[in-house]
């Protein structure tokens, strides 16, 4: 990129680049709560007469609460992980330490785990998907878009290159899953792999839906 010397360009490009991560993370998290509020659709409390008695309203409205919060933070945990690296490279940090802070991160984590949730092969996975993730997130904070339609557009050029990302995300992320239900200490298989199966399915209906309406116009 040609770089147009002169007054204040430095800090126009610091502030249209705080801009876009601050856009790419918002996504991020209106997409997790998105899928999060489809997942756990069926624990919400049907309002009927029950409304009209608020100890039954909240002995529902809580617990999906809880739920939701707990299931978007769940689903948001790589990518917190990838977004703050990706930033980081992209403010002109070496892309090997920032990965190798994430690795001594998650087996921090690991060590304190004691209730069968998280486990060795999920985290080495994990950092498969973090790895693919740091690499579009980049992409789209070095662009010069400012919505974050107009950012992936940039990044990918056309809808075939962007699909394909979305399939690798999706693999990889279908390889963290497997290891969770082969090691996790928590619950039934059977439940597991119902429970993963719909995380699977309703992920791939919320990015194939917003996939179409990026590349509608184009």
């Amino acid at each position: 990129m040609k770089v147009v010397c002169g007054q204040g360009v430095g800090r126009e490009r610091v502030i249209h680049t705080m801009g876009n991560s601050q856009a790419v993370w918002n996504h991020e998290k209106d997409q997790a709560d998105k899928i999060a509020r489809r997942l756990i659709e069926t624990k919400r409390v049907e309002l009927g007469w029950r409304a009209l008695f608020l100890p039954f309203l909240l002995m529902d409205y809580i617990p999906f609460r809880r739920s939701l919060s707990l299931t978007k933070k769940n689903l948001l945990f790589t990518k917190r992980l990838a977004f703050d690296a990706a930033y980081e490279i992209f403010r002109g940090k070496d892309r090997l330490l920032e990965i190798g802070a994430i690795d001594a991160k998650t087996k921090e984590i690991l060590g304190k785990e004691a209730k069968g949730f998280y486990t060795e092969k999920v985290r080495r996975k994990q950092l498969h998907e973090i790895q693919l993730l740091i690499d579009h997130y980049h992409q789209l904070i070095s662009s010069n878009r400012n919505s974050y339609s107009g950012m992936i557009q940039a990044a990918y050029g056309c809808k075939e290159k962007y699909l394909s990302f979305l399939n690798r995300l999706h693999k990889v992320e279908q390889e963290v899953i497997q290891a969770a239900i082969t090691t996790m200490g928590k619950g039934s298989k059977k439940d597991r792999v119902g429970w993963f199966k719909k995380v699977r399915e309703t992920s791939w209906k919320v990015r194939m839906e917003e996939f179409e309406k990026i590349f509608s116009d184009k």
